[in-house]
């Protein structure tokens, strides 16, 4: 009698220890690799997947595409999660509203290697960096800086129109030659971007 009871103690204590240990294997790898063990699809890190997000949500209106922009956004303030961050990455390509690109860009360099160990999902991350560096430095950016600057020059009032002439020829010269500088540099960016395809 007495050895039976000390073999059901013995037993309920081995369940018990066996329970204990799988349930602490079990969080211990979904705290180091969350991403496998979450069924969360945006926090994937997976190329099939970054794939078929960006492919959704190419066919969709551009204001579902910013609601889930903000979506992601405020998912990423309380939780600094890669595979967020790798949805903004390709989300952003679609939406402006998925952040600001040097934030996004910042944000993947700080992603983990052994995050990104598949090839290639490698070259996804590697495509889609490179399409938002060319974006932010787009032709269009680049117009809307020279119109700022060519709206901010100061207007300089004078009696004598003798006098603002030459002020004027003057600014206009340091005008040219700054925009000739920003072109110059334009181009040498241009041909640094072509040359690294």
């Amino acid at each position: 009698m007495f050895l039976n009871t000390l073999r059901r103690i013995a037993l309920t204590l081995t369940l018990a220890l066996i329970t204990g240990c799988t349930q602490t294997h079990s969080s211990y790898w979904q705290n180091r690799f969350p991403t496998h063990f979450n069924n969360d699809p945006y926090t994937q890190i997976d190329v099939d997947e970054l794939l078929s997000f960006g492919a959704n949500m190419a066919n969709v209106p551009a204001a579902s595409r910013a609601e889930l922009c903000k979506s992601l956004l405020m998912r990423q303030k309380s939780s600094q999660d890669a595979g967020i961050q790798l949805h903004l990455m390709v989300g952003r390509l679609l939406s402006d509203s998925c952040g600001s690109i040097p934030s996004i860009l910042e944000g993947i360099r700080a992603i983990p290697t052994d995050y990104l160990s598949d090839t290639r999902l490698q070259r996804l991350v590697s495509i889609n960096t490179e399409a938002l560096k060319r974006m932010d430095y787009s032709p269009g950016k680049r117009s809307s800086i020279e119109r700022s600057s060519q709206k901010a020059k100061p207007l300089i009032k004078s009696k004598d129109a003798n006098e603002t002439k030459p002020m004027n020829q003057d600014e206009n010269r340091l005008l040219r030659e700054k925009l000739e500088a920003i072109r110059s540099m334009e181009k040498q960016l241009d041909e640094s971007g072509d040359g690294s395809q």
